[in-house]
């Protein structure tokens, strides 16, 4: 309907084409949240899905994120006085990056988000592959540079002091372990940021794959309506 409403910013996860937004998952991920009363804008990342330039994974492509704003600005349906961003896993983090680039979030939103590279690369040998395709070419240095770049435990103190952040963490997750928002979670409270964490009971990491969406949209569903439709 015609109208003036809220902003949400939605980060998917993945690499590559793996976690791509395809018109199914748009369609639970994206047009669920719309109908709760926003407009939602989502990117591919750049080199994505056909997009130009080259894949960043938690660089660059934060930008490709905060120019959506851009975009918003530019359609009356947009409320830019409330804008929300949201990520999930590698959507996660680079929803943490962005918290550091803007102060003017109303709140955010992260699913399993990826919060220490250095605890992961230990843990997950999967993992640990991928990150020495990405970086392997690096110096010792260069590559604690860039782990701790794309690592949310290491800039916390950074978050704005304004912005309330819902950490949403299945127990049973594999991939993305819940001691990334645990301890994320942390040093938030170290530094006085606002937030909190949510435990998803035997929740695992893709949320439409065993259900736990269900229970994730009742929290996320509540957050955005606190601060972004709240007074």
């Amino acid at each position: 309907a015609a109208g003036n409403y809220p902003v949400l910013i939605w980060n998917r996860g993945g690499y590559g084409e793996r976690g791509a937004l395809n018109d199914l998952r748009a369609y639970l991920i994206l047009a669920s949240t719309a109908l709760w009363g926003y407009v939602v804008l989502a990117t591919q990342y750049r080199g994505n899905m056909g997009s130009e330039g080259e894949e960043s994974w938690g660089d660059k492509d934060a930008y490709d994120s905060l120019n959506l704003l851009k975009l918003a600005e530019q359609l009356p349906e947009c409320d830019m006085s409330r804008v929300a961003v949201e990520g999930a896993s590698r959507g996660g983090m680079t929803t943490y990056r962005m918290l550091t680039m803007r102060t003017d979030f109303r709140c955010a939103v992260v699913h399993a988000g990826v919060a220490d590279l250095f605890a992961l690369e230990q843990s997950q040998r999967e993992f640990a592959l991928f990150l020495e395709k990405m970086f392997g070419h690096l110096s010792i240095d260069e590559r604690r540079r860039e782990y701790s770049k794309r690592s949310a435990v290491y800039f916390a103190e950074k978050f704005p002091d304004n912005c309330p952040v819902l950490l949403l963490h299945g127990t049973a997750d594999k991939q993305v372990p819940l001691e990334q928002s645990e301890h994320l979670a942390k040093e938030l409270s170290k530094y006085h940021k606002p937030h909190k964490l949510v435990l998803i009971k035997g929740g695992g990491h893709v949320a439409l794959q065993d259900g736990s969406y269900k229970e994730i949209d009742t929290y996320r569903k509540e957050w955005l309506e606190t601060h972004l439709k709240g007074a």
